[in-house]
């Protein structure tokens, strides 16, 4: 693989990542870019410096210069009004919308998390001028990830945010915004990607694909067979949580996240003795599968409908009474609402709360209309040719029986539409011309084997594809 020329074009900064990333780090300056980490966590900062021997100068804690009481004691909130102001565009999140979007943030007072974002608008526009980066690659969980896209449209530097398709498993690209319909193309389709594209789609139908699922605690056994793994994640907090003391803003603090261990535990045995759910009935109906929360797939990509009950309850109120709304439990996500959220869903008129472990495609299969945010399941229904309407702006929405509806108000409609229309006009033809036009901007491989069921290293393959994507995308510069 061909090196990059030695210069300032080839500076890369990682934002919001943890010393995990440290291989892939290596293979990029490898093939000749230079690597800076920034990091809202005195911990990661600690470890990136310790285990990866990065130098200090290519790292940047954000919180390292930001003493909570001290900036009470100045606090100039119509001086960070201003100041945030000019980070807002026309086609960007608002400040008060990345706020509500990162789970750690939205529970700090509201002029504490606008002088904490105007803090890390200026250290990190300071860190990325200084350094001459020219690219900043990033997730899009986080106050601080958000801020840096905005920062980079601002200073104009590439912000790319890697994105998996998730069907088929193994492929991923880079997006340039914060919802996933702006993915970069790198190739021009050819013929061997519509014989990929009709590979994928035969072996979809024929459920040979399925959705990698993380670990999660559906009974009590599963809480038994995990708890080494958790014990072992506390012991981890309790080290993280002496090095990050005071910090608020990007993680919780040890005492909030055993009260949330404890809740999951009475979420878990509350669904299993009051089950709100009920059995599959015998009416049409349509399907929203509920999303996990807090994630960015919902609360930054579907900011606007991240009340997954307000959206079910505007559902409803677009439903003919001929139908019922399936609403079905995230089979990952059981002990992650209570019993009241349960409750409260199964009492809207017209909304039959179905249990986890109903088969989702055998579901899909027969609604009349599949709703979803950013789910996955909307893509495999998509993929399926049955009709979508989604709530966010998803890649997969180009696919021909995906419909996206942005306001409540259109929704009646949409439906009546749905309903009563005609089979789509060479359907099959059509998807497999979308997988096609996605094959010229994926790769196959993954940018991080850390989380899911069976978590582990970046493999050599994994590595090598990244170092081919990112000099890819060194040329789009």
């Amino acid at each position: 693989m061909k090196n990059l020329p030695i210069t300032n074009h080839n500076r890369i900064a990682l934002i919001g990542v943890t010393e995990k990333f440290g291989r892939f780090s290596l293979d990029l300056e490898k093939i000749g870019f230079e690597v800076f980490w920034v990091t809202a966590r005195r911990s990661d900062a600690r470890l990136i410096k310790k285990k990866l021997s990065v130098p200090s100068c290519k790292i940047l804690d954000v919180t390292e210069n930001f003493n909570e009481k001290d900036a009470a004691k100045e606090l100039n909130i119509e001086k960070s009004r201003k100041v945030l102001k000019e980070l807002e565009t026309e086609n960007s999140p608002r400040i008060y919308d990345i706020i509500l979007m990162d789970r750690f943030l939205r529970q700090r007072t509201t002029n504490h998390a606008l002088i904490y974002l105007e803090h890390i608008y200026k250290e990190l526009s300071e860190f990325l001028t200084i350094n001459e980066i020219s690219i900043i690659c990033s997730g899009r969980d986080t106050a601080l990830q958000l801020i840096s896209m905005l920062i980079g449209k601002k200073l104009d530097i590439l912000w790319v945010v890697p994105t998996r398709l998730r069907i088929p498993l193994d492929n991923y690209g880079f997006c340039i915004g914060h919802e996933t319909n702006q993915f970069i193309r790198f190739f021009q389709s050819t013929l061997e990607d519509r014989l990929w594209a009709e590979k994928v789609l035969e072996a979809y139908e024929k459920n040979y694909y399925r959705p990698a699922l993380k670990k999660a605690t559906r009974t009590f056994y599963d809480v038994l067979k995990m708890m080494p793994e958790h014990l072992n994640a506390f012991w981890t907090l309790i080290i993280f949580s002496y090095w990050d003391w005071g910090n608020l803003y990007a993680r919780y603090s040890l005492l909030k996240i055993i009260r949330m261990y404890i809740s999951r535990r009475i979420n878990l045995l509350s669904y299993n003795i009051f089950r709100c759910y009920r059995t599959v009935g015998s009416n049409p109906y349509c399907l929203y599968a509920l999303h996990t929360q807090p994630e960015s797939s919902i609360d930054v990509a579907g900011s606007f409908f991240s009340n997954q009950i307000a959206l079910i309850t505007f559902i409803s109120r677009s439903l003919p009474v001929s139908h019922e709304l399936y609403v079905k439990v995230h089979p990952t996500d059981v002990d992650g609402k209570s019993f009241g959220f349960y409750n409260r869903i199964s009492k809207i008129p017209g909304v039959r709360l179905i249990n986890y472990n109903i088969n989702s495609r055998q579901l899909l299969q027969k609604a009349s209309i599949i709703f979803t945010l950013t789910g996955t399941i909307g893509y495999e229904a998509g993929l399926l040719g049955k009709s979508v309407v989604t709530f966010a702006k998803n890649f997969y929405n180009d696919l021909p029986t995906v419909i996206y509806c942005d306001a409540p108000p259109k929704l009646p409609q949409i439906v009546n539409d749905i309903l009563t229309q005609s089979s789509t006009v060479n359907l099959r033809e059509r998807i497999i011309d979308f997988l096609v036009d996605y094959r010229g901007k994926i790769f196959d491989g993954e940018f991080n084997r850390a989380y899911g069921e069976h978590p582990g290293p970046l493999l050599k393959d994994d590595l090598l594809t990244l170092q081919k994507a990112f000099l890819e995308i060194h040329k789009k510069l």
